[in-house]
């Protein structure tokens, strides 16, 4: 019989501490950097200066801080969207068919496809004069739409990116939801007399809320965060067009002012935080 080998303590610590290294320094490290420079006055052309509470007091003070804030809440319009659209796509797919592999694929793409290419093919697709959407309205004697230049089509062009982006992620999440439920019981169900729907509602839904939580949190997070898509497919539009993130772009790269930037960044991390932690708290409670 082999004898009884025994680990050092502090083995998993040593198996954690590359990781743990490397979070302390790109993220803790940065976070803190960013809280500093959060309460001082720095700009490109001076140094760091303390001013404690001014830049959040201007910030709240700022409308178009809060004109930001509000289009990032209605881009969260897009998460039901994603949400309703990956899953019937994964319900779509998730049947025993001749050549449903390739069907998953092909609604897996888009995930892989970079985010600016993607934003670019659309911003094509956007074009107002040679673009295929208007075109396409103009051939049922329609008038073309300002997709981007006028609000609110700014925002609906982007968010249709995010859309297009990654909702084959989230059908992917559904499948592997989906494969956990025994088909045993869809299958008694139906013997029962029970239709499709009731299925669904009864059998299916119960066993992926789980799933559609987390795709909530997560399509969410990616919501309040997004900036390619933007950056993108509506380059040049005006600020008041656009969301949070890229109004820190405007702030610290294009005005360089980095301490008012780094005070919009934390304020829009804390944002994040209570949002998802509200999130996480009313779908526990709707756990089974």
């Amino acid at each position: 019989m082999a004898a009884h080998r025994t680990h050092h303590p502090l083995a998993p610590a040593a198996f954690l501490a590359p990781a743990a290294i490397v979070l302390g320094v790109f993220f803790a490290g940065s976070l803190a950097q960013v809280v500093y420079l959060s309460f001082t006055r720095y700009t490109a052309f001076s140094g760091p200066d303390w001013v404690g509470l001014d830049n959040y007091a201007r910030l709240l003070g700022s409308g178009r801080f809060w004109g930001a804030l509000l289009n990032s809440a209605l881009y969260l319009l897009v998460t039901p969207a994603i949400i309703v659209l990956s899953l019937l796509a994964a319900l779509a797919v998730d049947v025993r068919l001749r050549g449903m592999s390739w069907l998953r694929l092909a609604l897996f793409l888009p995930v892989v496809t970079p985010t600016i290419v993607a934003a670019l093919m659309w911003r094509l697709l956007y074009n107002e004069d040679s673009g295929v959407l208007n075109a396409a309205l103009r051939w049922f004697w329609l008038d073309g739409v300002p997709w981007l230049t006028e609000r609110p089509w700014t925002l609906v062009s982007a968010a249709m990116v995010t859309l297009w982006k990654g909702f084959g992620f989230y059908m992917m999440v559904f499948l592997a939801a989906l494969a956990a439920v025994p088909r045993e019981l869809r299958e008694a169900a139906s013997l029962d007399g029970a239709s499709r729907i009731q299925v669904f509602w009864n059998v299916t839904f119960p066993s992926i809320r789980p799933a559609i939580a987390l795709v909530f949190v997560i399509s969410s997070i990616s919501a309040l965060k997004v900036f390619e898509e933007l950056f993108v497919t509506i380059k040049g539009a005006p600020i008041s067009h656009q969301t949070v993130v890229p109004l820190i772009y405007q702030v610290a790269f294009e005005e360089g002012n980095y301490g008012m930037a780094s005070a919009i960044g934390i304020t829009l991390f804390v944002i994040i935080l209570a949002f998802s932690i509200v999130q996480l708290k009313l779908t526990s409670r709707t756990e089974p």
